[in-house]
């Protein structure tokens, strides 16, 4: 296990979305063994015994967690994660804004509910939880630190992901406009972007045949693609003072796809 010690999180108060698994479960034990308390926010329904479980794991570090159970689709419960927080812990110092959704398809065959449920789960709940937490961290005099989680798609074109990728690209120029709004104030806003990683949700895609030498072979220059753990280095980075003069950056964590 890396020692993240040195990131110089101790006491730190971080949200993290779409925690329960995946990205956002390596992320927030990632925060908890740099020294963040943990404000764990989880969708409605199932995982409930997985978070849970992953309460458990950061107490066990010696960390405080709190589960917030959050539809991050829905603005009021954006507002109510940021305030179940502050009545917690009475303040904010990182929120990671990782809960996403997509589907898988040809842009021809794309629904309007299919769509919508993308850019809510991506876009407008990245918009809303940003707003939301700001308005604790800008009156903060240690102002705070917002990581969006985009991808690489966000950057580059590929096929059946159009709607997908439109709307990481939001969330990364997202970065870049509320940066320019927040910087001068503490709150610093950037994005880590990630290529396709090994995770459940993703499992159905990684194991078709063929699949993975494709991409290890001819788009990943690394050679593998990523594991959920490879993400939180560049988290914690840009969550510590180490980052101090990063503002509205994206910092692509894909093993060299873009560089095609």
């Amino acid at each position: 296990m890396p020692n993240y010690t040195s990131f110089g999180l101790n006491d730190k108060i971080a949200i993290v979305t779409g925690a329960s698994q995946g990205i956002g479960r390596a992320i927030a034990v990632g925060l908890a063994q740099a020294g963040a308390h943990l404000v764990l926010a989880k969708y409605p329904g199932p995982r409930m015994a997985e978070i849970e479980e992953l309460q458990r794991e950061i107490e066990a570090l010696g960390r405080k967690a709190l589960i917030v159970v959050t539809d991050v689709n829905k603005v009021e419960d954006c507002r109510s994660l940021v305030e179940k927080t502050v009545a917690a812990f009475g303040r904010i110092d990182i929120l990671v804004n990782n809960a996403s959704w997509t589907g898988t398809g040809d842009a021809i065959d794309v629904t309007e509910e299919e769509y919508d449920r993308t850019f809510d789960a991506s876009v407008k709940s990245v918009f809303f939880a940003s707003q939301a937490a700001a308005r604790v961290m800008l009156q903060q005099d240690s102002g705070g630190r917002i990581i969006h989680i985009g991808s690489n798609f966000g950057e580059v074109a590929f096929k059946k992901r159009a709607v997908y990728a439109a709307a990481k690209a939001a969330v990364h120029h997202m970065a870049k406009a509320l940066s320019l709004e927040w910087a001068n104030k503490g709150v610093l806003v950037n994005t880590v972007a990630p290529c396709i990683t090994e995770t459940e949700s993703r499992k159905n895609i990684l194991e078709r045949p063929g699949y993975k030498e494709w991409v290890t072979q001819e788009m990943i220059p690394r050679g593998r693609w990523n594991q959920p753990e490879d993400i939180v280095g560049a988290v914690l980075f840009l969550c510590s003072d180490f980052a101090n003069m990063i503002v509205g950056h994206t910092l692509m964590v894909d093993g060299g796809w873009t560089i095609h």
